[in-house]
């Protein structure tokens, strides 16, 4: 009777597990397949400012949740010393925010992301996957890249000018759902060399090709052409190097004929690539295929400044006023120093991003999970080391030169799933007993409820601001259908503020233009862009200050030397603002997002 009891229970469980993982895998195929696939057109940026991270957050957030989900089932949590390592090295990351000099909630976004990656990797070693289950993680991201390489192709070669997505085919850069080029040529790169990593894990059977080693072979023909009219040198450069790091992996566990034709597939992708450049006329831009670049004036800046304030940094959330300040500085004072570039929020290089805003604790951070997971590799069975490290290459090379992780969210999520694929191979996992899960399960529930919502509303209020923004004459009443305002705080507190500028040019209303000159003021110590202090020396200018808008020209040229700030080039500022909102709607602010 025992023993059918004891059946029984494991019989139940198994029953119980199996819906557990499924719906954990349903939510990343919705993930991979589709949000990070979604457009809708918005005012450009990094972050939730792009439609397709917003979307992307919603099923990432029951993912979580699932892993959650499973802790409080077997009120267990199953981990391995990489977890600890992490979670530890999360901390040192979040540390800074309680230092004196952090500034407001601008890096809230970033923390948030970071931890949210924790959890994730967290909810993935909740499940004991099979061992197909774990290749299926690997194979929705070759899907995604298949995607979005087939979206590549189509705005190369099937758009015309004027499209509804917007993409300039007079650059034609094909840079799928991304928006930015350098970042659609990561996803392509790290898919090519996981074809041939998923190759070499497909064993032929008596020499059959299935419709997976099929896949997987075309994999390079579909996307080096789009890699090479992508025109990135970031690309370029981590396509290379992974594809020579993985080769040895492939030669030696894949079969003859399959690795043959793998190399004949990268072979007929190069030539396809030169015939289409040639028979439509195509070459890179001068600037693609030279190695001048602006990283070679602000990457030294931000190492300069981190040696200059090792220990604090100059606060999380400052670096693009700080970036100004200081380099203006340096160029004032020695006027052969470069000075600084205009609305650069991040240094194109992630250590030196945290290290500059945080000072040394948060790169050691960084540096203890680099070196963690490369332990995990090291550990990794004989001929798959340089393998697994070609996988992580394309994301880790560009993290140095740019800062993929906050223009996609999908980056972020295949880098965690990548360390999360390392460690299975190599960890030894641990279990350790929970009895009260009562705040997790709150947790779970509250946690995609919350984010859905957020990212819903954000797309929503995305939609509406955009329209404002591209209506001509502006119309006000889309502002007021804007129900998220936090996470289009300074896009909209921009939008409010500009629109009464204009609105107290065309009235001859101080009270308007002391508005935006109230809010120019305080929002340029954090946000200091030209645009910004061109309209602040024309408010005082419309309240006639001359003293005060000769000062902020004083300023505004120290800080940007680049640019014009002359009364000649600030002129036409308010041409037209003699009817700066539509016919028929009452030219006042709504309340509902003034404030």
């Amino acid at each position: 009777m025992n023993l059918l009891h004891v059946q029984g229970t494991r019989l139940a469980q198994q029953r119980i597990s199996k819906p557990v993982i499924k719906p954990f895998m349903a939510t990343l195929s919705v993930l991979f397949l589709f949000t990070m696939h979604y457009f809708q057109h918005n005012p450009g940026g990094s972050g939730l400012a792009l439609s397709f991270n917003a979307a992307s957050w919603i099923p990432l957030s029951f993912a979580i949740a699932f892993g959650l989900f499973e802790i409080c089932r077997q009120k267990t949590w199953r981990y391995s010393r990489l977890t600890l390592i992490l979670f530890a090295c999360c901390v040192l990351l979040t540390l800074p925010v309680l230092y004196p000099n952090a500034g407001d909630s601008t890096a809230a976004g970033r923390l948030l992301g970071l931890w949210a990656g924790f959890l994730f990797f967290l909810a993935l070693q909740q499940f004991a996957f099979s061992h197909k289950q774990r290749q299926h993680l690997l194979w929705l991201i070759l899907a995604a890249v298949w995607l979005q390489a087939l979206l590549g192709w189509y705005q190369f070669f099937g758009l015309e000018a004027d499209t509804p997505i917007g993409y300039d085919t007079v650059v034609n850069r094909p840079y799928g759902i991304f928006q930015q080029p350098n970042v659609m040529a990561t996803f392509l790169a790290t898919g090519l060399v996981l074809s041939a990593y998923l190759l070499a894990r497909l064993p032929m059977y008596r020499g059959k090709w299935s419709l997976h080693q099929a896949g997987l072979l075309l994999t390079p023909v579909v996307t080096i052409p789009v890699l090479v009219f992508v025109s990135s040198r970031t690309g370029w450069l981590a396509a290379i190097i992974a594809t020579l790091l993985i080769l040895p992996y492939l030669c030696r566990f894949a079969a003859k004929a399959q690795w043959r034709m793998w190399l004949l597939m990268v072979a007929l992708g190069l030539s396809l690539s030169w015939h289409l450049s040639t028979s439509v006329s195509w070459a890179p831009a001068e600037d693609r295929i030279s190695l001048h670049s602006a990283r070679s004036i602000h990457l030294p800046q931000a190492w300069e400044m981190y040696r200059k304030s090792p220990w604090l940094g100059y606060g999380y959330g400052n670096f693009e006023s700080a970036y100004l300040t200081q380099t203006a500085q340096w160029h004032h004072s020695d006027p052969t120093q470069p000075h600084g570039l205009a609305a650069l929020e991040h240094p194109h290089n992630e250590l030196l991003y945290w290290a500059v805003e945080g000072g040394t604790l948060p790169l050691l951070g960084l540096l203890l999970a680099a070196a963690a997971v490369l332990t995990r590799i090291r550990k990794a069975p004989p001929g798959t080391r340089l393998a697994l490290v070609a996988l992580f290459f394309p994301l880790t090379l560009h993290t140095q030169l740019e800062y993929p992780f906050y223009h996609a969210l999908v980056h972020w999520v295949i880098f965690v799933l990548l360390i999360y694929w390392v460690d299975n191979l190599t960890a030894k996992y641990y279990k350790l007993k929970i009895n009260y899960v009562l705040t997790i399960r709150i947790s779970m529930i509250l946690l995609p409820l919350l984010i859905s919502g957020y990212m819903v509303t954000t797309l929503y209020s995305g939609y509406w601001l955009t329209k404002f923004e591209t209506s001509r004459p502006p119309e006000i009443s889309y502002l007021q259908r804007v129900n998220n305002p936090w996470a289009w705080e300074t896009r909209l507190s921009w939008d409010l503020a500009i629109t009464q500028l204009h609105l107290g040019a065309a009235t001859q209303d101080p009270d308007l233009i002391q508005h935006y000159v109230d809010w120019a003021t305080e929002k340029a110590k954090s946000w200091p862009r030209p645009a910004l202090y061109q309209n602040l020396i024309a408010a005082y200018q419309l309240l006639d200050d001359p003293a005060r808008a000769a000062q902020i020209r004083q300023e505004a040229e120290y800080l940007f030397p680049a640019d014009d700030f002359s009364p000649d080039a600030l002129a036409s500022l308010f041409e037209g603002a003699a009817q700066p909102v539509s016919q028929g709607v009452t030219p006042s602010l709504p309340s509902t997002v003034a404030q």
